[in-house]
């Protein structure tokens, strides 16, 4: 096999054919229907791969709906959740999607009269309910941008159902990377007793993402939530996992450009850099290592090859010593890397590969100088 390319991203269409599985037959069991919420990988091999399992796709822009449309052509339905609206772009929101989840009772005023009758219309909810520790990740924070808060709406239903004709559903996200459906369970229960008439109304809700379907503590009070639902409002309960689906399935793969000592340590820099691991810097984590070993007898600081001082993966430990040339592999880095990497420095993105399900690698794309420069507006015919 010709040397693979670095650094790299390999998607595994094995371990996404598991994962799938996994939260599949939990969803099977509880009878809601699943869409992927591709802003998690936009790798156009992935974006397949679950089209041919999921309902549909929950996108948060126009570029991510055609992005799906190109790739999976008319596979399941097209739902759209934004705070990013413009009235512009409402033809092409019409023309485009199946349901519109708008995000404010300042957008359901705007914009319910021209998008009513053309797609399902939903709203969005904020359950003023936190789980997530970190307020960068919590969609209920303080001074929340994400959903009509749930007292405001129980106010505005109450006083005024009528500014709620033609909303066919609702929909919150509340959470993240959780494994606990308590807190699912929780969060309907708050709205069941807030708005329990305009449940009543609606066909559909949407419960959102940030839950890690496949690795739930107790699965059955999901089922159980779902259900009841289902039985005590005749509601379509939607899911939309991003990372549940795609984590496991995706590594980045790298080599060693350099070693030297500063301060006592080995620095060991890599042709990657956390720019394509975005969250690695912006949340102050330090990624899964394959072949790491706690207490280890050779420690090296893993560096990314970029002029940012905190370009750093952290320090992992071996068995054995690292050299030049030798390979570093991050895995469970399928979501937010490659829809989330940029270019900072002129680094180049990863390669992208699929292994297939014989265990085959084959190369799906080779990011160019062209592509670069003409992010700047440059329009070049260098090669390199």
């Amino acid at each position: 096999m010709n040397k693979l390319l670095s650094p790299n991203f390999i998607y595994d269409e094995r371990q996404l054919e598991h994962s799938n599985a996994r939260v599949l037959a939990l969803v099977s069991e509880s009878g809601c229907k699943v869409l992927y919420s591709p802003k998690a990988c936009t790798v156009p091999g992935v974006l397949k791969n679950l089209a041919n399992h999921m309902d549909g796709f929950s996108c948060s822009s126009l570029f991510e709906v055609h992005l799906v449309q190109e790739v999976v052509k008319h596979s399941g339905a097209i739902h759209l959740t934004t705070p990013g609206i413009l009235a512009y772009q409402i033809d092409e929101i019409i023309e485009a999607c199946d349901t519109v989840v708008l995000n404010s009772l300042s957008q359901w005023l705007r914009f319910r009269e021209e998008l009513k009758g053309t797609v399902d219309l939903g709203l969005r909810i904020n359950p003023q309910l936190s789980f997530a520790e970190d307020p960068r990740y919590d969609p209920c924070r303080e001074y929340s941008k994400l959903g009509v808060p749930l007292d405001q709406l129980a106010d505005q239903f109450s006083n005024s159902p009528q500014t709620f004709v033609g909303l066919n559903g609702l929909h919150f996200h509340n959470n993240c990377d959780s494994t606990d459906p308590a807190a699912l369970a929780a969060t309907v229960d708050k709205i069941i007793a807030a708005i329990p008439s305009l449940l009543n109304q609606v066909s559909w809700i949407n419960l959102g993402g940030g839950y890690l379907l496949d690795e739930f503590e107790e699965p059955d009070i999901f089922t159980g939530t779902v259900q009841r639902l289902t039985t005590e409002y005749d509601l379509d309960v939607i899911i939309e996992p991003g990372a549940a689906l795609v984590r496991t399935a995706g590594s980045i793969v790298s080599s060693v450009i350099d070693l030297f000592e500063s301060d006592g340590i080995t620095v060991a820099v890599l042709d990657t850099t956390v720019n394509h691991m975005p969250e690695v810097l912006e949340y102050e984590f330090v990624p899964d290592v394959l072949g790491h070993v706690d207490g280890g007898k050779y420690s090296y600081l893993l560096a990314g090859c970029t002029c940012l001082a905190g370009d750093q993966f952290g320090i992992s430990s071996f068995d054995a010593p690292i050299e030049i040339g030798s390979t570093i592999t991050f895995p469970n880095t399928g979501a937010y890397t490659i829809s989330r990497a940029n270019t900072f420095n002129g680094v180049n993105l990863p390669s992208i590969y699929r292994r297939d399900m014989s265990g085959n690698l084959i190369l799906e794309k080779e990011h160019t100088f062209e592509e670069f420069a003409a992010r700047a507006g440059v329009v070049s015919n260098v090669r390199v």
